[in-house]
């Protein structure tokens, strides 16, 4: 059974606003599915099927939900989104970023394609809906609350992850150094980075070079949080103004030894490429 928003997330979802990209599957199903619950209003957005699905949920369970097809590629969706909620209920509350693509695979062998899908969705499409919301937001008196979902790999390096880590570096960045001037207009800022957890990253990916035809669940030494109880654990973390939510506790100890120790953190990130080579072999039986 899902994990639902404690009762008391009903004080400061519940009326509001929110836009999420990425919501078919996954995290971003779980963020619009418990938003619902608590008591938003949610326009479900993504490229892939599904939406209508959680539109039915969120319905269902006495909520108000409203679903449609969002490139976040593309600015021009991102705008479409964040303009029939404004159109319909007079503001945005909350815009959560979340779409993202997974490409991995060795820097020699991903390719320039790959990189451009990767930067569109993962940066870009983040870049877009924050700026388009952040528009929208200056024009409310209370402001408003942009969430991007970046991860682990946004704080420190992951093997065979390069371009991947470079999308959610640069989702970090823009978030520390935009919460310095959004604070002069009330409007505050979430980074969500989360660590192994079981979402459409797992399935939906596109693997090179030594990870090739491998099933990226078997490269994990750890068993993935369930996106219910991860998103239960950011949501808490955006009501009570977190600019940074690190889940689960093992993401939060590698950030702390990479800052602490960076000679020791890059031991243990090639140990971990030995040994994420080792399990993509291991589960293609060579």
């Amino acid at each position: 059974m899902n994990a639902r928003p404690a009762q008391d997330l009903g004080s400061t979802f519940g009326g509001k606003t929110a836009v999420v990209t990425g919501a078919a599957s996954g995290i971003g199903r779980e963020i619009a599915l418990q938003l619902g619950a608590a008591g938003a209003f949610v326009l479900v957005t993504d490229v892939a099927d599904g939406c209508d699905e959680v539109v039915a949920q969120i319905v269902s369970g006495g909520g108000g939900a409203q679903a449609m097809r969002v490139d976040v590629s593309r600015r021009e969706d991102l705008a479409e989104a964040i303009g029939l909620v404004v159109g319909d209920h007079g503001r945005l509350d909350y815009m959560f970023n979340n779409a993202g693509v997974a490409i991995f695979g060795e820097f020699e062998l991903v390719t320039l394609d790959d990189w451009d899908k990767i930067i569109d969705v993962n940066l870009r499409g983040v870049a877009y809906g924050a700026k388009l919301a952040y528009d929208q937001m200056l024009k409310q008196d209370d402001g408003g609350h942009i969430v991007s979902t970046a991860s682990v790999a946004g704080l420190m390096p992951v093997p065979l992850q390069a371009h991947y880590c470079a999308t959610k570096h640069a989702v970090l960045g823009m978030h520390k150094t935009l919460a310095v001037e959004a604070a002069e207009h009330n409007v505050r800022l979430t980074v969500f980075c989360p660590a192994f957890v079981q979402s459409g990253m797992f399935v939906n990916n596109t693997m090179r070079g030594s990870l090739e035809n491998t099933d990226a669940r078997k490269l994990v030494p750890i068993k993935p949080l369930s996106a219910d109880k991860a998103v239960a654990r950011l949501l808490a973390g955006v009501a009570a103004r977190k600019p940074i939510v690190i889940t689960p506790f093992y993401g939060r100890v590698g950030w702390w030894l990479e800052r602490l120790s960076p000679s020791l953190a890059m031991r243990l990130h090639r140990l971990t490429l030995r040994e994420t080579r080792k399990r993509a072999r291991k589960s293609r039986g060579r």
